[in-house]
């Protein structure tokens, strides 16, 4: 019988703390080199119809250097390393733009979807007072609060107000990234008071150290919340470090909003889906 998702999440969670695969100095050559999948995930993976998201990335729109035009030929050669597909085993793909302050059209993206065959998706990470928050969804009154449709680094809206209200509109989700870098919303508000907020936070960050990375998982792990992981990458070598395994088909924004409100997701390695060996 296949393993469950929920049980491979578990085991894979409880590993991924006692390997301390949420250290970024795994990503060195020799470190990657040295990872390979768990049997486990494997199994899964085989058995069970999942999508690996890159949650967390940055076009020039921002302050990143990624165009979404090179993603798929970025992510062509990888395939050709064994990452994501090889032999019998393939994992469905998506990348989740997440510029400051800024959300593509669906328009803009879809052209490059459509011609790769790869998904690309827009969100934000906007700016709060207390820190960045990932914002996964199209609301109107969201997009037009912020002022999402205009290249920016200087939306400033309160934290807590910012998470209150994707809460309470339908068809979004906010969920804080980094919380605890610098100026990042655990490092700026008191944990127990945002906990209430919040039902993911980003747990594993390609682009954070170790042991703030490791505070996350146990923030998330004290008060009962989920966790994604997303490379948080500005340059497309750093693409796909971390991402997030969900249970299903995540094909659209509706797809993926409904997936982290009510589906079962965690936080991988990106070595992790590299099945073939170096």
């Amino acid at each position: 019988m296949p393993p469950s998702f929920a049980a491979v999440r578990e085991r894979y969670l409880g590993d991924l703390v006692a390997n301390q695969w949420y250290d970024v100095r795994t990503f060195g050559k020799k470190q990657r080199a040295a990872l390979s999948p768990p049997a486990y995930l494997v199994e899964l993976i085989r058995h069970t119809q999942v999508t690996a998201v890159e949650m967390h990335s940055h076009t020039p729109r921002s302050d990143g250097l990624i165009e979404p035009q090179r993603i798929a030929a970025w992510t062509n050669a990888l395939y050709k390393k064994g990452y994501f597909r090889h032999g019998h085993l393939a994992v469905p793909l998506v990348v989740v733009v997440t510029d400051h302050d800024y959300i593509y059209s669906c328009d803009e993206l879809q052209a490059v979807s459509d011609d790769s065959g790869l998904t690309l998706l827009s969100a934000a990470e906007v700016s709060t007072a207390h820190g960045h928050v990932l914002y996964y969804g199209s609301q109107d009154e969201v997009i037009s609060s912020c002022d999402l449709r205009q290249p920016q680094l200087t939306v400033q809206p309160d934290g807590p107000a910012f998470l209150r209200q994707v809460a309470g509109l339908e068809g979004g989700v906010a969920v804080p990234a980094h919380p605890y870098r610098e100026t990042s919303m655990l490092r700026e508000l008191p944990g127990d008071e945002v906990a209430p907020l919040l039902g993911t936070v980003e747990i594993l960050n390609g682009k954070t150290p170790a042991d703030q990375n490791l505070s996350a998982i146990e923030y998330a792990r004290k008060h009962g919340l989920r966790g994604t992981g997303g490379s948080d990458a500005h340059q497309i070598s750093r693409l796909y470090s971390y991402l997030t395994l969900f249970d299903g088909p995540i094909r659209t924004l509706n797809d993926l909003v409904l997936g982290l409100r009510q589906g079962d997701f965690f936080p991988v390695h990106g070595e992790h889906l590299r099945f073939k060996e170096s």
